[in-house]
């Protein structure tokens, strides 16, 4: 779709909504179509914890059994994702809320048995989506998809899945001409901690070979690497402050890695 931006939010910026999501607006008003994404593990951990379930993760990734998956859905479909609705509804956005489950938007099957119900994604079914685009909608996604391999529908039937990974499927599906991860730092640092302002696809994959990064930032890299056959750019910004509204402003705003 021209001139389409998929946004995904981290978890880890959460508490910041209130004071950047009205860029959100500015950007759309600009007559930018937009798709937003957000993760949440960091409320799900403290959800967790709450009701005595205690967090485990393989390889950084959260092993989810039937208890963690219930507060994993209650929390992204529910909370984290109807309180960012309400938020933009609040600014006169038109914001739809859903999870990759509606319409099978999003289609998986389980990673690795030792991770128990977390998916990645097999297929996109985008004509939702586009629907609601065209009609002046903006989608607000929890990374959450059907699982095309249950064996029982009712215990099975939903993956948790990696938010940055449902960013890019998304945006390679739809075409888009960016996709953007707003994070908690200023983009990708070199091995002397600076910021890299941009990078060619090339340069990407050696980094990511190069061990240099680690923690969080690898599957936002991975990822964007993965969009890049069909989506123009990829940018990795702080979504503190206004740094959205300026990276759409021309200026140059944390990493732009682009093929």
């Amino acid at each position: 779709m021209k001139n389409l931006s998929v946004i995904k939010i981290g978890g880890s910026t959460i508490e910041e909504w209130e004071s950047s999501l009205i860029f959100l607006k500015s950007i759309k008003d600009k007559g930018i179509p937009i798709v937003i994404v957000h993760g949440g593990g960091k409320t799900v951990s403290e959800w967790s914890s709450k009701l005595g379930i205690r967090p485990e993760f393989v390889k950084g990734l959260r092993k989810t059994d039937n208890e963690t998956l219930e507060v994993a859905c209650s929390i992204l479909a529910g909370l984290i994702n109807s309180r960012l609705v309400s938020n933009l509804e609040s600014l006169g956005m038109t914001a739809v809320g859903l999870c990759g489950v509606s319409s099978k938007i999003l289609v998986s099957s389980p990673i690795d048995d030792n991770l128990g119900l977390v998916g990645e994604i097999s297929k996109v079914n985008p004509e939702l989506l586009i629907m609601l685009l065209e009609n002046g909608y903006t989608p607000v996604i929890s990374p959450l998809a059907f699982n095309s391999e249950a064996k029982n529908i009712n215990s099975e039937g939903i993956l948790n899945i990696n938010a940055d990974f449902v960013a890019a499927k998304i945006a390679y599906d739809l075409y888009a001409s960016k996709i953007i991860y707003q994070t908690d730092v200023d983009g990708i640092l070199d091995h002397n901690g600076r910021t890299v302002p941009r990078m060619t696809l090339r340069q990407a994959k050696d980094l990511l070979n190069s061990g240099v990064i680690g923690g969080g930032m690898i599957p936002k890299l991975e990822s964007c690497i993965s969009a890049l056959d069909r989506v123009a750019r990829g940018h990795i910004i702080n979504g503190y402050g206004d740094s959205l509204l300026k990276l759409f402003e021309g200026q140059e705003i944390g990493t732009q890695i682009f093929s």
